[in-house]
């Protein structure tokens, strides 16, 4: 009961956050889109599975997206307790769970937003679950397909669960009876949930933007936070390096298993622990919420020290290596809370509340008034700039397909982007000036068909010329 009431504390300032986050911005834009019939990827892009923006169109505004994350947040501390008490007795796997809990419910790494990686904890974690309970069973064939279909679930929300598959395919081909016929149905389960999307865009005529987008990019994706560029390799970026370091790190856990020097759950919960790491350093970018993947068997570790404590520090130092390696950030907790009670005991106005989020955020709120103002909701904007939640803020859909500075630049989209602009020409455009990011045939059009009404900030807002 205790550990219900400070999940809910500790949740409910997340539901009332202004519009922020720029992923979250570009999640409700296409759910915007889809809504009203674009085609995702072929229509209006981002480089995700296509789940996560199926979640954010049924969720319409970041309220309810927020709302829906917390509510799925219910089941899966339930099933992360369930799955503890598997490795640990009933008092840690209880301590275990408040970690977990609180990890995931805080703003520290970004555990409240409405990403990717926090969704598929459920079906991970609910996965791992069925699969431990069951994979010895001569009779587990109905667990391993439903485990299957649920990392094939997770899989069509972010990419980097395929590392844990493989590694349960390995588990199965090390310590299974009947290995073969195992692995072969769970990994049918697997491409299952992927293989009803690639039918569904093959019937609308978008199969190469979905395999392109949804998949094929993300190659590139995993090298250009090292390389600058997405059409470098994937191994550009140090991915193999950081494979053979996880493929090594298993090696060595087996070997401490034969000799009997550590046992069976322990082995697991560290190569799923390695796994993780590996899928949180995929693109070598240090975003906290990428620290997601990694906190089931994080918390399930640090509670099992002492079954082997050199080998579980050795690993949980790595863990910590790769953290100052990569540089990765964390949010304040203590100021965002007091930000949120002072807002609700009437200490700090709504412009004060916002701007704890951001220096322009007071500014996006304006300008999305400002849009609603002068246009109707049937027509169309375009912002240059990274503001992606103004199309969602405004309730008016882009014009293009790229709806970000960032997108445009990364896929050289300029001028497929200016044709999108002459085919579907917005009635209002948003202008952030960006020196290093040069557009001059977007200045050109914009001087020749539109002319400045206001300036917000650092934004720039022109109307369609009558």
């Amino acid at each position: 009961m205790l550990l219900a009431l400070l999940f809910a504390i500790l949740r409910l300032p997340s539901l009332f956050e202004p519009y922020w986050y720029g992923d979250e911005g570009i999640y409700l834009t296409l759910g915007q889109g889809i809504r009203h019939g674009l085609l995702l990827y072929q229509q209006i892009h981002d480089n995700k599975p296509p789940t996560l923006y199926y979640l954010a169109a049924i969720s319409h505004n970041v309220f309810f997206f927020r709302l829906m994350l917390s509510l799925v947040m219910i089941p899966t501390i339930y099933f992360f307790h369930r799955l503890s008490k598997k490795f640990l007795n009933d008092r840690l796997a209880y301590f275990s769970t408040f970690i977990f809990m609180l990890l995931t419910s805080i703003p520290f790494i970004e555990g409240t937003i409405a990403n990717a990686e926090v969704f598929m904890l459920l079906p991970t974690i609910l996965a791992f679950f069925l699969f431990y309970k069951n994979y010895s069973n001569s009779k587990s064939i109905n667990s391993l397909i439903v485990g299957g279909l649920l990392l094939g679930f997770a899989f069509t929300i972010k990419v980097p669960v395929a590392v844990e598959f493989a590694l349960l395919c390995l588990w199965l081909l090390i310590f299974s009876a009947a290995k073969i016929k195992k692995i072969i149905i769970f990994s049918l389960a697997f491409v299952f949930p992927s293989f009803l999307y690639l039918i569904y865009f093959s019937i609308r005529g978008a199969l190469m933007p979905f395999l392109v987008a949804a998949l094929l990019q993300n190659f590139g994706y995993l090298s250009s936070w090292a390389t600058g560029t997405h059409q470098a390799s994937a191994s550009s970026g140090g991915l193999v390096s950081r494979g053979l370091i996880m493929l090594f790190s298993w090696l060595f856990y087996y070997f401490l298993y034969v000799k009997k020097i550590i046992k069976k759950d322990l082995l697991f919960v560290l190569a799923w622990f390695t796994a993780t790491i590996f899928g949180a350093l995929l693109s070598g970018r240090p975003y906290p919420h990428y620290l997601i993947e990694v906190l089931p068997p994080l918390c399930l570790l640090i509670f099992m020290l002492r079954q082997s404590i050199i080998t579980i520090t050795l690993t949980l130092s790595l863990f910590v290596y790769s953290l100052f390696h990569f540089k990765f950030y964390f949010y304040p907790v203590f100021s965002y809370y007091q930000n949120f009670y002072s807002y609700s005991l009437g200490i700090k106005s709504l412009p004060q509340y916002r701007q704890y989020f951001g220096q322009e955020m007071n500014d996006i709120y304006q300008i999305s008034e400002e849009i609603k103002s002068e246009s109707s909701p049937s027509d169309r904007i375009f912002v240059w700039g990274d503001q992606s939640f103004i199309y969602p803020l405004s309730d008016r859909l882009p014009s293009t397909k790229y709806i970000v500075a960032y997108h445009i630049i990364d896929f050289d989209a300029r001028d497929s982007t200016l044709q999108q602009l002459e085919s579907i020409t917005p009635k209002i455009i948003v202008y952030y000036s960006q020196p290093s990011r040069p557009y001059p045939s977007l200045d050109s059009f914009i001087s020749n068909y539109y002319y400045l009404i206001d300036q917000v900030g650092q934004a720039y807002i022109y109307k369609l010329r009558q």
